[in-house]
């Protein structure tokens, strides 16, 4: 795992922006990672890659309860569609959009 320490400023915008200190480079052996951070939006030049239509908040744009984006076949759920939010929600919406992906790709789901 290749980390770095950063500190935080704001943008022109008044956005909180994470800026690299220079020399605190590391490098450490993992199996795994789970990182807990604050939500900051989700990535836009990952969206702006895949073409992924947004709304006025820039999370993507998904129906409701089907997580369906402007992409065929592209789901989204949790934080990155509604913003940030509990993670209960986030847990509701990875079983739905779970069940969504099954009938997608199935045809039929027998997931609640």
């Amino acid at each position: 795992m290749h980390t770095v320490e950063v500190e935080w400023a704001k943008n022109e915008k008044g956005q909180f922006i994470p800026n690299h200190i220079p020399g605190t480079e590391k490098v450490l052996p993992a199996q795994l990672v789970l990182l807990a951070m604050g939500f900051l939006g989700p990535e836009q030049p990952l969206l702006d890659a895949l073409g992924l239509e947004r709304d006025a908040r820039s999370n993507v744009k998904a129906e409701h309860e089907k997580y369906t984006t402007s992409i065929p076949g592209v789901f989204a759920a949790g934080d990155c569609r509604r913003g940030q939010s509990l993670v209960v929600w986030a847990i509701n919406e990875g079983r739905g959009v779970a069940r969504e992906c099954d009938l997608y790709l199935m045809g039929s789901t027998d997931l609640p």
